[in-house]
C-alpha cells in the first residue's frame, strides 16, 4: 500500500465520504453496462445507508491520503431473503456468513494497493468476529472486479438480475 494511504474505522459521520465511494464506483459501471444504462442516485438511498451504517453489527474501514477519502470497505451479517418490502432488519441472520456490503475504491486510486489492503482488513476482521464464509455480489460483466475477487480466491456461485442496479450480479463466497 503506498505509504501516505492510513486507514481508520468509518462510521455514520463518514456517510458523505462513503457515499462518494460508491458514487464514483457506480459512475464507472457505464465502461461495461448496457447503453442507456444510468448509475443510481445515491442520494434516494441516504437514509438506508445511513441506517445500515448505524447499526452496531456494521463493520467499516475507510481509506484516506491527506485526511481525503479514496475507498472503503464495510461488511454486515449475512441475511436470509424474506420478501422485496421486508425491512433489512427483519431478515433472519445467517449463522457464520458474512457479506461485504462494499468495497469501492475511487478511480484515480485504482492499482495502487488500496483495494487489497482495505479486502484484507475485512476478511481479518470476519475471522477475528468468528465468521466462517463470505459472500458479496458484483456486477456480471465488471471484469476487474471479478478479477479482483477471484485472485484471492472468491469463488463464484451464482448470477442473478439485479432490480435496484439494473444489471445481473454474480454472487461470490470464500471461506474465511
Amino acid at each position: 500500500m503506498p505509504d501516505q494511504v492510513v486507514t481508520r474505522p468509518a462510521g455514520p459521520a463518514d456517510l458523505d465520504a462513503l457515499l462518494a465511494d460508491v458514487t464514483a464506483g457506480f459512475n464507472s459501471y457505464v465502461a461495461f453496462a448496457p447503453e442507456g444504462w444510468e448509475p443510481p442516485d445515491m442520494r434516494t438511498h441516504r437514509a438506508w445507508e445511513a441506517e445500515v451504517l448505524a447499526d452496531p453489527a456494521t463493520w467499516a474501514l475507510l481509506a484516506e491520503v491527506d485526511g481525503a477519502p479514496v475507498g472503503h470497505v464495510a461488511f454486515i451479517p449475512a441475511r436470509r431473503q424474506a420478501g422485496e418490502r421486508a425491512h433489512w432488519r427483519t431478515r433472519p441472520v445467517i449463522a457464520g456468513l458474512a457479506h461485504l456490503w462494499q468495497l469501492f475504491v475511487l478511480p484515480d486510486w485504482w492499482g495502487r494497493g488500496v483495494a487489497p489492503v482495505l479486502h484484507d482488513a475485512a476478511l481479518a476482521e470476519m475471522r477475528g468476529q468468528g465468521y466462517e464464509l463470505a459472500r458479496l455480489y458484483t456486477p456480471a460483466g465488471h471484469a476487474r472486479a471479478r478479477r479482483f475477487y477471484e485472485r484471492r480466491g472468491w469463488v463464484p456461485l451464482s448470477e442473478a438480475f439485479n432490480e435496484d442496479l439494473g444489471l445481473p450480479l454474480t454472487e461470490y463466497r470464500l471461506l474465511v
